[in-house]
């Protein structure tokens, strides 16, 4: 026993490097849904991973040994995550490849110092040592330790994990994209615990402090590099899939708005129709005229109250006026419909439609005295203005710019705000929306010579 598990540096290091390793890890996946009674079940991980990294022998120092020690580490917290988490395997992987690499770039970046400040820790060693039971040569050894992985671990947080959200995860209709993406995952892990081994394995042979150093930086950089790669392929590979969505919306919108057109003017038809039977039904058996006025103000609920110059606003408004009468909802409409005949009729009823129908959402469940939505469309100088303003009670947090949705079916919730954000873009507007003391607005400004060239 004392031969597989010998009281050494290595001893010790192995807990040290499950502890950062699981923090790592932590800041990418702590925003994932959590499973019941996680708390305990956080406990019960931890202490695994902790009895993992204890209970495996090490009966050498061989870099290569250690080099399968810690990928099986790696591997165990990636299992045992999934006690932890309802989240898909494929973002999981992404998430804990990527808390791995900041562990290594952080101690890439401590090894560097160490040889460059030829503090000589590492010629005898170091924490890899099975001979001498010392982590550290000194307390600046052990300062610039602590250090570099505090200041990398704070600073990959903000760079890398801070980007992750609890909602996000992998587009499971491309699997040639997920496929490759995966194969470059696993590959970057691969190589950077095989090329950090073959190195550590070298420095036993012959060391040289400042060609160690020099190396050091090298992975730490390729590390970096790696995840910027990773990172903006994984938001490329999420940002064609919501483009594909949005597409998907726009054409159940554009049918959508067909059906709500036929709809709209028949109702419009049949209610100018009825107000006439009523008063010649009026006359003829001599009602009341306040009778009749009563019954003509319960039709016009369903008549068309809001025109434009522009057909396809009117029947987006007169639909979205309707859904507000019937929610309580005061909504206030000031437009000019013929400075929107830029746009076709489809991404008329699109734009509308989700401004308003978030409006709606924000409003719905709020005082009758805060249920109220304003739009303006008009001209200012040379530009045209679209404005929506309205209530809210719920916390705005901006993902890639926009508000993310408060639904809790966030993945197929939350792409208005992104179909109307490719709408403005389709025109060369510019979209900006402010929140301030309770009040949400959303402002789109579109100049027509742009729009022309």
């Amino acid at each position: 026993m004392e031969y597989l598990y010998p009281i050494s540096g290595l001893f010790f290091y192995r807990l040290i490097f499950m502890f950062w390793l699981l923090l790592g890890e932590g800041l990418f996946v702590f925003r994932f849904k959590k499973k019941k009674h996680f708390i305990i079940r956080l406990i019960l991980v931890v202490l695994a991973c902790f009895l993992f990294a204890l209970a495996f022998p090490i009966p050498t120092s061989n870099a290569f040994y250690l080099m399968i020690m810690f990928l099986l580490m790696f591997v165990f917290t990636y299992f045992a995550s999934m006690f932890l988490f309802e989240v898909e395997w494929k973002m999981l992987l992404f998430s804990m490849i990527s808390g791995y690499t900041i562990e290594q770039i952080a101690y890439e970046a401590y090894f560097a110092f160490n040889n460059f400040l030829n503090l000589n820790q590492y010629q005898n060693g170091g924490m890899y040592s099975k001979d001498t039971i010392n982590l550290f040569s000194g307390p600046l050894d052990e300062f610039i330790y602590f250090a570099c992985y505090i200041v990398i671990y704070w600073v990959m947080f903000v760079l890398f994990a801070n980007r992750i959200k609890g909602s996000q995860e992998f587009d499971t209709n491309s699997s040639k994209s997920n496929l490759k993406f995966l194969v470059i995952g696993i590959f970057f892990l691969s190589s950077d615990i095989v090329i950090s081994s073959a190195v550590s394995f070298y420095g036993t042979i012959h060391y040289e402090n400042i060609y160690m150093g020099i190396i050091s930086i090298v992975i730490a950089l390729c590390c970096l590099i790696g995840l910027f790669f990773l990172f903006e392929m994984f938001y490329g590979n999420n940002l064609k899939h919501d483009i594909e969505i949005v597409k998907e919306i726009r054409k159940e919108e554009k049918n959508q708005y067909q059906i709500s057109k036929e709809t709209i003017d028949l109702i419009n038809i049949k209610c100018h129709d009825f107000r006439h039977q009523i008063r010649k039904l009026g006359k003829e058996q001599n009602i009341q005229e306040s009778a009749i006025e009563n019954v003509n103000k319960l039709i016009n609920i369903y008549d068309s109250s809001i025109k434009t110059s522009n057909d396809t606003l009117n029947v987006i408004l007169t639909e979205k006026s309707l859904i507000c009468a019937k929610n309580g909802i005061k909504f206030s409409c000031i437009a000019d419909g013929m400075i929107l005949n830029f746009m076709t009729e489809e991404d008329i009823y699109s734009l509308f439609g989700n401004i308003i129908d978030n409006a709606i959402e924000a409003v719905n469940h709020l005082t009758d005295d805060k249920k109220i939505i304003t739009l303006r469309i008009k001209s200012v100088g040379n530009m045209i203005s679209i404005s929506e303003k309205n209530s809210y009670d719920n916390d705005i947090n901006l993902i890639n710019g926009l508000p993310q949705s408060n639904k809790n079916d966030t993945m197929h919730h939350g792409f208005g705000l992104k179909s109307i954000k490719l709408i403005c873009e389709k025109y060369h507007g510019t979209m900006q929306i402010n929140y301030e003391n309770k009040i949400f607005n959303i402002t789109l400004l579109f100049i027509p010579s742009n729009i022309n060239n």
